[in-house]
């Protein structure tokens, strides 16, 4: 093999996961000289960059840990770029993970094999996100809610299919071609929509991603329920970054929590309006969460799973919110 992959992970105040993670990408099949490590330090406050650094020292891996900071800017846009500006000259194709996912040890040569024998019109190559064994409850719920086949659509990103081509690849597993997406570029003024902006310039210009189910990772979520609220606010702002960038972008995720949001404030003046059918979509939606916790308490076998009901509702009404703050900032 004469290709070269850099291998990119991004990190901010992981000192939890990125020791774990970053053992298991330099324990893969792959011989080290076939690939190098790129860690993307959001200037975290904690012990990050010192752990990264001391586990790829102790190797004989070509290895950089950067920090954001240093580099003038912020955010997933601006590391992955950094990625991109800093990899080997010789590299052919940078990889991407995040510093709380877990890889198969035949991960990079997964997608390395799947992308190497694609036309040129294949940008990259992806797999899906399975869920990180726990022994926080409320983390492993969080992270069975977010993957849940009902709750996510069937999202390939979640759910292993037998497609050839996806939509999109997320990038905490996925591979590229660096001589396309080194013209793309991620869009660092929005911050944090970084792969499905990205992905979708080069849907648009003919590109397409490559489906590889066995290659396998292994993501932890935050187990804090206001974290959980957080995240999705800030999805729900990226996103709409997106939509004002490229409408066509806009999913049906947009509209309806927005509705969602406009409908729980409403629902008293709307249920003196029009009465009992003014209340059929909350129990349409109560339906809908206990179809939901009926898959999370069959994935995960815990009672925990009754969650659901509170995680549910934060997750859409948070993500609202989100959209509504950015649409109404300006």
């Amino acid at each position: 093999m004469d290709d070269k992959i850099t291998v990119g992970i991004i990190a901010r105040n992981e000192e939890k996961n990125i020791s774990e993670t970053l053992k298991l990408i330099l324990n893969q099949s792959m011989d080290y000289s076939k690939y190098e490590v790129l860690v993307i330090d959001g200037n975290s406050d904690d012990n990050t960059r010192e752990i990264a650094e001391n586990v790829l020292s102790n190797s004989n891996i070509n290895y950089k840990v950067l920090n954001e900071k240093d580099f003038g800017f912020y955010g997933h846009c601006f590391a992955r770029n950094l990625v991109i500006d800093n990899s080997a000259k010789n590299a052919e194709y940078i990889a991407f993970t995040d510093a709380d996912c877990l890889v198969d040890r035949d991960w990079l040569a997964t997608l390395y094999n799947a992308i190497k024998q694609t036309d040129d019109n294949v940008a990259g190559a992806g797999g899906p996100r399975l869920v990180a064994k726990t022994d926080n409850k409320k983390e492993l719920i969080i992270n069975t809610l977010i993957t849940s086949f009902l709750a996510s659509g069937a999202n390939p990103a979640f759910h292993s299919r037998d497609i050839k081509y996806i939509k999109s690849i997320a990038n905490y597993n996925a591979i590229y071609k660096k001589s396309i997406i080194s013209k793309f570029r991620y869009d660092d003024s929005l911050i944090m929509s970084d792969d499905n902006e990205l992905n979708f310039r080069l849907s648009k210009s003919g590109y397409k991603f490559l489906n590889v189910p066995e290659a396998k990772i292994w993501h932890h979520e935050t187990g804090s329920l206001r974290e959980f609220a957080s995240n999705m606010f800030k999805y729900g702002v990226n996103i709409t970054n997106t939509v004002k960038k490229h409408r066509s972008m806009i999913t049906i995720n947009v509209p309806l929590t927005t509705i969602f949001i406009l409908y729980i404030i409403l629902i008293t003046p709307l249920y003196y309006l029009f009465g009992f059918i003014s209340i059929v979509p909350m129990f349409l939606y109560i339906f809908f969460a206990i179809l939901v916790f009926l898959e999370v308490i069959i994935r995960t076998k815990s009672l925990y799973a009754l969650l659901v009901f509170i995680l549910l509702p934060v997750e859409h009404v948070s993500y609202g919110l989100g959209v509504f703050w950015n649409i109404l900032k300006r």
